[in-house]
C-alpha cells in the first residue's frame, strides 16, 4: 500500500511539472507524459520485486 501511495504522489507531481513545462494550456500532453512515466516506474518496481525472491 505504501508503494501505491508513493507512486500516486509521484504521478501527481509529474503531471503538475509537465503541465508547467509544456505550457500550452491543455491537459493532454502532461497527462500522457505523466502516465508514461508512471508506467515506467511500475515496470521498474515489478522487475525489482521479481529479483528479491530467493529459494534458499
Amino acid at each position: 500500500m505504501d508503494n501505491i501511495c508513493n507512486n500516486t504522489l509521484t504521478f501527481i507531481g509529474n503531471f503538475v511539472m509537465a503541465y508547467f513545462i509544456f505550457g500550452e494550456g491543455t491537459l493532454v500532453r502532461p497527462l500522457i507524459f505523466a502516465f508514461c512515466i508512471f508506467m515506467l516506474m511500475m515496470a521498474v518496481d515489478w522487475f525489482k520485486s521479481r529479483g528479491d525472491h530467493k529459494l534458499n
